[in-house]
């Protein structure tokens, strides 16, 4: 007996009903991964939304939005009649409603080169990310450097003065035997099922950590003065008067990082390193 028409497997109406479903998942990714905080702090701190890390986030993000993507060339292909004769109708009403028309185009053109330019209430949304961005870190949240989750055991050690031995009797202290110097702080994370911060600073037990140059990276752009003086250990007056006097005239304490550095013609680690009182990149090598 052969199946019934109501029982036959309809592609058409699976790549409609996937394209719905795929579009939800990439709004709500999307909306996840516009307030998660920086790749630096959520891999420190193995940050979760959903029981989901931030790379978990973004992996499903992409690859939601490729197979979306193909889902449409699919649904274009299946429907390609039916949306060439809509577009056709739709052509010749547009005819007689060129001021519609026009509109639309004018209005698309506009809200586009607002946005590029970066001017309110479009730079809004982007600003408004950026603070929920940031609302997730703070000194103790911040990784030394960035991808600090990277270092091998024996790169913490070198870094912050410690012999590499010690280093690792504090990890076995801790109940984080090290297989070797050789391992990174987020391969152990993995292992004992902690945060590289944690690892971090099991392995220094006592001691005290060392300063870590400014470095490319950091995240400096997404920062005000305040929050950068408060994760350096800066006064605020003092960082305020080193700008007035490198010629950063109207910075407050709220002041963004990336917009005092674009309208000083400069990037935002240097703007970091006067705040901090450190020569420029570069300088220390040339004296």
């Amino acid at each position: 007996m052969k199946p019934g028409r109501k029982d036959a497997f309809y592609w058409r109406a699976f790549v409609t009903f996937y394209v719905i479903l795929s579009f939800v998942v990439i709004a709500a990714s999307g909306l996840v991964l516009f307030i998660s905080p920086p790749g630096r702090v959520a891999n420190w701190s193995q940050w979760t939304f959903g029981r989901l890390q931030k790379a978990d986030w973004q992996a499903v993000h992409t690859v939601f939005t490729l197979l979306f993507l193909g889902a449409i060339a699919l649904h274009i292909y299946f429907n390609w009649r039916v949306i060439l004769n809509y577009l056709r109708r739709k052509a010749g009403e547009g005819l007689h409603r060129g001021k519609e028309m026009g509109l639309a185009a004018a209005v698309g053109a506009t809200v586009l080169l607002l946005t590029i330019v970066g001017v309110p209430p479009f730079s809004t949304v982007m600003t408004q990310g950026e603070r929920a961005k940031n609302s997730w870190s703070d000194p103790a949240t911040e990784p030394p450097v960035p991808h600090a989750e990277l270092w091998t055991v024996a790169k913490f050690a070198e870094t912050n003065k410690l012999p590499v031995d010690r280093a690792m009797e504090n990890l076995r202290e801790a109940g984080m035997t090290a297989p070797g110097t050789d391992v990174t702080l987020q391969s152990l994370a993995t292992t004992y099922k902690v945060t590289p911060r944690q690892v971090y600073l099991k392995a220094l037990g006592q001691a005290k950590a060392a300063s870590v140059p400014v470095a490319e990276g950091g995240g400096f752009g997404r920062k005000t003065v305040g929050q950068l003086c408060e994760e350096a250990d800066v006064p605020v007056e003092a960082a305020l008067a080193r700008l007035r006097q490198a010629g950063f005239t109207g910075a407050t304490a709220e002041s963004n990082m990336r917009q005092l550095a674009t309208e000083n013609g400069k990037r935002p680690i240097e703007v970091a390193q006067i705040i901090q009182g450190l020569p420029p990149t570069g300088e220390e090598d040339r004296r």
